[in-house]
């Protein structure tokens, strides 16, 4: 904690918020190079001056990156196992440090992995490796106990289906947790595709029958998933895709006047081409079937709806719903916006010149004082949230032909601005940084920043969590937000007090020793939204959990066996809504007023 403090104190004593860009998935995916007579030092970017060791090639690296690694033997790490598992970061051998790492070859540049077990040499032959064993016994060779043991948990979790588990004094059988409940797992292994990971996941209750299902997005494609007996989930139907570490999926559902019946539709946008696929989901249980691909772009990062009721994927009363598509390959990955006038068909109305990239979006309607600084007449007033890796930007998109950025907003401590969702009041953003953990070394950590004011956002809040885990994706219900936390799971936390969250649950679906990190693997998404109150996560190697929420708002947390969530004060913006601007004397002194008066708190707990 003394080490978040004293961070927080040095980002407040530079005038400037740094608008360096961050290790983005806006650009091109670097490659990182190992070799045996490589340096663990820098970023292993270059050919001429590569890393010596996979751990350390990937603890460099983001998702999406590649590790090219030259010919030799290389004894594994603990880590290095499910490096090579998970395909988040490509690794791959069969490379030559000779001609610069220029082809792929692994008949001819042997690159060795010693201490694996036998049952991984089919993985690692696909990805350019030779899995040495001594059959003699030599110690060199031998795979090391503790590394047995973490694969065997692994195993356990990666290959099996569970369900109704309680989670008591801490563990739901293997799984940490507290005051979650697994109500069922399907793994990755058990799904007809036998995708090799998973991505994003949303969630669809069908109007006309009230079945619940979840939209897994896998590697290969999308999978439909019946949730309606929850402890049984079934797999309906995939429709199948280019191959993409990231998949993007949302629904929309309407009444169809002609039928008197709703019809629902999935939309998928990928960063492996393809542009965007509209999946009609009408027919589930049965079947799903895929009706049209969108060729506008190519490649996107993220789908989002606007004006939608999540609950159940309609349009809100007296709103037209909207498509929004962020990341994507044109204009330097600014925003797009598709009318859904025909569902199947949706059309381009909006191409924004004045964006730069979004990596992510959320969008709400307001009707208070605050229209006033929207555009004149905007009254109720449409809201479009962007977190483009750099700064939350505001824009008023009331009117799609002409949308007006109200504020563009810094923070202190920002390494990667994620994505992020609203309060239930609206006054509120909770903000997920994806690569903080890593660069700052710091503990998990969600940003509040006050949008009472759309022309001058301020953080007022930050939760820190229990471990070095990366905030990915998360969404507000009610007065409890769910947060997708990669290798520490589902992570739940009270926000009834928006500049005060505090952790009441959590759910680890990536219980592997040693794994609480800030690498990318474990919950990428989750979906609190489903009439039952399952909660779903999609975890990128383990599959699909339905998982059951039993914390309390009020509730004091983990207890004794976590430490207590950090009180940390949060940083000040050193921005207006505009851009940075100079600390003032006085930010320092209120902020050391505010330090002693929490101190002084935590002696009375």
């Amino acid at each position: 904690m003394k080490k978040a403090l004293s961070l927080g104190l040095l980002a407040l004593s530079t005038t400037m918020v740094s608008t360096e860009p961050a290790s983005a998935h806006s650009g091109a995916h670097p490659v990182r190079y190992v070799a045996v007579d490589g340096v663990d030092q820098g970023n292993c970017s270059s050919p001429s001056e590569p890393c010596a060791s996979i751990s350390y090639a990937v603890n460099e690296s983001s998702k999406g990156d590649k590790i090219y690694v030259a010919s030799g033997k290389y004894f594994a790490e603990a880590m290095d196992i499910f490096y090579l598992l998970n395909d988040m970061v490509a690794v791959k051998g069969g490379f030559s440090r000779d001609n610069g790492y220029k082809k792929q070859a692994p008949e001819k540049h042997i690159t060795t992995i010693v201490g694996l077990p036998a049952e991984y040499r089919d993985k690692l032959t696909k990805k350019g490796f030779r899995l040495l064993q001594d059959t003699k016994g030599n110690q060199e060779f031998r795979v090391k106990p503790e590394y047995l043991d973490m694969l065997d948990q692994y195993q356990k979790v990666n290959s099996t289906n569970k369900k109704q588990i309680t989670c008591d004094n801490g563990s739901a059988d293997e799984f940490p947790c507290y005051q979650i409940d697994l109500v069922s797992q399907l793994s990755l292994a058990s799904l007809s595709t036998s995708p090799s990971s998973a991505s994003d996941i949303w969630g669809y209750v069908d109007l006309n029958n009230n079945r619940e299902y979840a939209l897994l997005a896998v590697m290969n494609g999308t999978t439909l998933i019946d949730v309606t007996d929850a402890e049984n989930p079934s797999e309906v139907g995939t429709v199948s895709g280019v191959n993409s570490t990231w998949r993007d999926v949302k629904v929309y559902q309407y009444l169809d006047n002609t039928s008197g019946e709703y019809k629902a539709y999935a939309y998928v946008t990928t960063e492996g081409q393809g542009g965007l696929q509209v999946i009609d989901l009408s027919d589930a249980p049965n079947s799903i079937s895929l009706v049209n691909t969108i060729d506008v772009f190519q490649t996107a990062h993220n789908v989002y709806l606007g004006n939608i009721d999540y609950t159940n994927g309609t349009a809100l009363d007296g709103h037209e719903p909207y498509l929004y598509i962020a990341g994507s390959n044109l204009g330097n990955g600014s925003y797009r916006v598709f009318d859904l006038v025909d569902p199947e068909n949706p059309a381009l109305v909006t191409t924004p010149s004045s964006t730069g990239y979004v990596h992510d979006a959320t969008n709400m309607i307001i009707d208070d004082s605050r229209t006033s600084q929207c555009a004149a007449g905007h009254n109720p007033c449409e809201l479009f949230i962007d977190f483009n890796e750099n700064t939350v930007d505001i824009w008023d998109t009331t009117d799609k032909s002409s949308p007006l950025r109200i504020s563009s907003t810094p923070y202190n401590g920002a390494s990667y601005t994620h994505s992020g969702w609203y309060s239930k009041d609206k006054n509120y953003v909770f903000i997920q940084d994806e690569l903080d953990e890593r660069n700052l070394n710091v503990n998990t950590r969600l940003y509040v920043m006050d949008i009472s004011d759309l022309t001058s956002p301020q953080i007022v809040g930050r939760y820190e969590g229990q471990t070095r885990a990366i905030d990915h994706n998360g969404f507000t219900l009610g007065d409890k937000y769910y947060m997708s936390n990669y290798k520490r799971g589902l992570t739940v936390l009270d926000v009834a007090d928006p500049t005060q969250p505090k952790e009441i649950g959590f759910f680890d679906t990536y219980p592997i020793p040693q794994a609480n990190d800030p690498q990318f693997d474990g919950a990428w998404g989750t979906f609190p939204y489903l009439p039952s109150g399952n909660i779903l996560v999609s975890d990128i190697s383990n599959g699909l959990f339905v998982l059951k929420d039993n914390s309390n708002i009020g509730d004091d947390g983990p207890g004794s066996s976590q430490p207590d969530t950090p009180t940390t004060p949060p940083e000040e913006d050193t921005g207006s809504g505009g851009g940075g601007g100079p600390v003032q004397l006085l930010t320092l002194l209120l902020l050391g007023g505010l330090l002693g008066r929490r101190r002084i708190a935590r002696k009375q707990r």
